[in-house]
């Protein structure tokens, strides 16, 4: 893997890597708000089947939100340049490993950065994610939502106790209102799971900014239509417009399974032939 070297608040890195089995595509925008905070990455191991993708979002004031995220993308990129064995071995403890190391740099850095973070580990079929806040996962199916991660937040709670409906929590005036997130006293406490993944299979992961104004019909009809770097900028260019003058940070990554890495080829030559670039960028409008 190769690196820029770029000062700690500028996220525009671009990476090398070997070729994977995924289609990807992201796209990030500032939208109305008076700084990027949002940060996201793609990461893959050296000569390993292994990719790690990950979505922050920054909290924290003028600043230090963006600090708090732009330490979780660093810190998952020296993670993957130094892996430990459990990532291959037990990747549900690896991601909780890397989690609190995360909080423990956010909190060495500044008493009042903070992130959330969505972030899943590719590899051998599967995908481990793991998530803090309100920056989402989502596994769709043949246009069928599968799983979404849960916010920690007031108005996830609202709807699980049938206060309000899951279409009315973007809108709602408790919507940035969390409890729990990366940085601060608390360890970190996140929720963990695993899928197996099919070919065809579309995972997004995104910020409060895009789920908020971007329906899941629309990410599927718009990853159907269009190759997904082209949906990732449409999505997000449609949530940017949809919040207004006063739109949230917006930033969306986009994996969707090959359908050649369901053939009989052997798994390295499906590799050699997929043709892959991973990214870490920004873009502004």
């Amino acid at each position: 893997m190769t690196t820029g070297a770029t000062p700690s608040l500028q996220p525009s890195i671009q990476e090398s890597a070997p070729t994977l089995p995924w289609e990807n595509g992201a796209a990030s925008q500032q939208g109305g708000r008076h700084e990027q905070q949002d940060r996201w990455g793609l990461f893959q191991l050296h000569n390993q089947e292994g990719l790690l993708a990950i979505v922050a979002d920054g909290m924290g004031g003028h600043r230090e939100g963006a600090l708090g995220a732009q330490i979780v993308i660093d810190t998952a990129r020296d993670f993957i340049l130094h892996p430990p064995l459990s990532l291959e071995t037990d990747p549900p403890a690896a991601l909780n490993q890397l989690s609190r190391r995360m909080h423990e740099i956010i909190n060495s850095r500044s008493e009042t950065a903070r992130s959330t973070l969505v972030m899943v580990w590719l590899a051998g079929g599967r995908a481990y994610w793991l998530n803090i806040g309100d920056s989402r996962l989502y596994h769709f199916r043949q246009g069928h939502r599968l799983m979404r991660t849960r916010d920690h937040s007031v108005v996830q709670l609202l709807t699980d106790l049938g206060e309000i409906q899951e279409s009315e929590m973007g809108a709602h005036p408790a919507q940035n209102r969390l409890y729990r997130c990366l940085g601060g006293e608390e360890l970190p406490r996140p929720d963990q799971g695993n899928l197996a993944i099919e070919a065809g299979d579309l995972l997004a992961l995104c910020s409060d900014g895009v789920w908020e104004h971007v329906t899941e019909s629309e990410f599927w009809m718009t990853t159907r239509d269009h190759g997904l770097a082209v949906a990732a900028h449409r999505l997000i260019e449609m949530a940017v417009q949809r919040g207004g003058a006063d739109a949230d940070n917006a930033t969306l990554v986009l994996l969707r399974m090959d359908p050649g890495a369901a053939s009989d080829a052997p798994r390295w030559l499906r590799w050699l032939s997929a043709g892959f670039s991973s990214l870490l960028n920004r873009d502004r409008r």
